[in-house]
């Protein structure tokens, strides 16, 4: 056991030892700090007029958001809100450039925006507490209607409306821009991170081929058996620390910037046609197991192409194909199941919308949350393809 240890440590060593691991790190670390600032950058015109910067916009978007937390979303609320978007002139060519909205309105826009999904303009405008108080159920029909019309089985459907029922009302308005902007880019940064894998990983077997050295390393005691094993083990958890290095700095980056108030706001603050009672530093949990996993699923697959393939440059060529293509191609809902198999590619799996819509899994005798397939059937096939990237090894033929 000590003599694998002292090979995982030699291969670590190799890894670390590369320039391209260093410069992918560095290029990923700054992407990932970058990325929260994409969303803050440039500012907003009226009428060919410059109003303000975007990120003096969130920050005081964030203070009216913060001063209304806490408040249940029931007729009070809601009514409120109504009241202040009435007070915008109805002759107003941009509603937006007017002195009502900005000092009155606006606070609200958030509350205006979600009503905006269950009432029509009309009604928004002529509310009443009485209207106000069919919020909900305007909802639950919606979702009723959503889940009916899906292309699911029975006990899918059955399950979906079971969640919903169990999520609590009336929901808590809360500051939730931090949470939002974090969770829908971590697809970007679990590409970040399972790229840099691929630039890491690529040479782990393959370098050994186009450099020659491998029918040396086969001739020693331990060339096919433990040098295996202790590869894919340095690999592995090299993926690990690329992945927490990438999220550590993106979360603490979307920190700084945005701010993680208020964790215990539900879900459908952020989307209101999901049906799982979650709040969103459940989400948060989640959705960074589900990317973790996937990442870890990548970087196996590189891993084996590594092991079949002659040169690093045509692994990184074939995983980052895969890596994109799935991103940059979709699949219609109907039929359901096609999607849900293409959901299960790795990059896939790191799409907020993906982890939490559009169904869930049905097995036989359990309908499982893509929250928990995900994570699962990447881990199950990361091991799988760590296996057969091991046999790959062992059982290639030397020139």
């Amino acid at each position: 056991m000590r003599q694998f240890w002292t090979i995982v440590g030699f291969e670590y060593r190799k890894i670390l030892g590369r320039r391209s691991t260093w410069a992918a790190l560095a290029a990923v670390l700054i992407f990932a700090l970058l990325n929260s600032q994409l969303y803050l950058m440039g500012g907003s015109y009226i009428n060919g007029e410059y109003l303000e910067s975007n990120r003096h916009a969130m920050e005081k978007d964030r203070g009216y958001a913060l001063a209304l937390s806490g408040r249940p979303m029931d007729g009070e609320l809601l009514t409120e809100a109504a009241r202040a978007y009435q007070a915008i002139p109805q002759n107003a060519e941009l509603y937006q450039a007017t002195q009502e909205y900005q000092q009155t309105a606006r606070p609200y826009e958030p509350i205006w925006l979600m009503m905006s999904n269950f009432y029509t303009e009309e009604e928004v405008l002529a509310m009443t507490p009485d209207l106000a108080a069919e919020f909900y159920a305007r909802r639950s029909a919606l979702v009723a209607k959503d889940i009916a019309e899906m292309s699911a089985g029975d006990a899918t459907k059955a399950a979906l409306l079971a969640w919903d029922a169990q999520i609590k009302t009336p929901w808590t308005y809360r500051s939730t821009a931090g949470y939002e902007t974090f969770l829908t880019a971590l697809e970007f940064v679990g590409f970040l991170a399972a790229f840099a894998g691929a630039v890491c990983l690529a040479p782990l077997f393959a370098g050994e081929y186009s450099r020659g050295t491998d029918p040396i390393l086969r001739s020693a005691r331990h060339g096919r058996g433990l040098l295996a094993w202790a590869k894919l083990l340095a690999g592995t958890t090299v993926q690990l620390a690329l992945f927490g290095l990438t999220a550590g700095a993106s979360w603490l980056s979307f920190l700084s910037s945005y701010g993680f108030d208020n964790g215990d706001a539900p879900l459908q603050m952020m989307a209101w046609r999901y049906n799982y009672p979650l709040t969103l530093l459940q989400c948060t949990f989640l959705c960074v197991l589900c990317v973790m996993a996937a990442s870890l699923m990548q970087a196996a697959l590189t891993m084996l192409l590594s092991a079949r393939l002659k040169t690093p440059f045509a692994v990184v060529i074939v995983v980052t194909v895969l890596m994109l293509a799935p991103m940059m191609f979709d699949l219609p809902k109907r039929p359901l199941w096609p999607l849900l198999l293409y959901n299960l590619l790795p990059v896939r799996m790191m799409k907020f919308s993906n982890i939490f819509s559009p169904a869930p899994y049905e097995l036989p005798g359990a309908v499982v949350p893509q929250y928990v397939m995900f994570p699962a059937f990447a881990l199950l096939a990361a091991l799988a393809l760590v296996f057969l990237a091991a046999r790959c090894y062992r059982r290639r033929q030397t020139a």
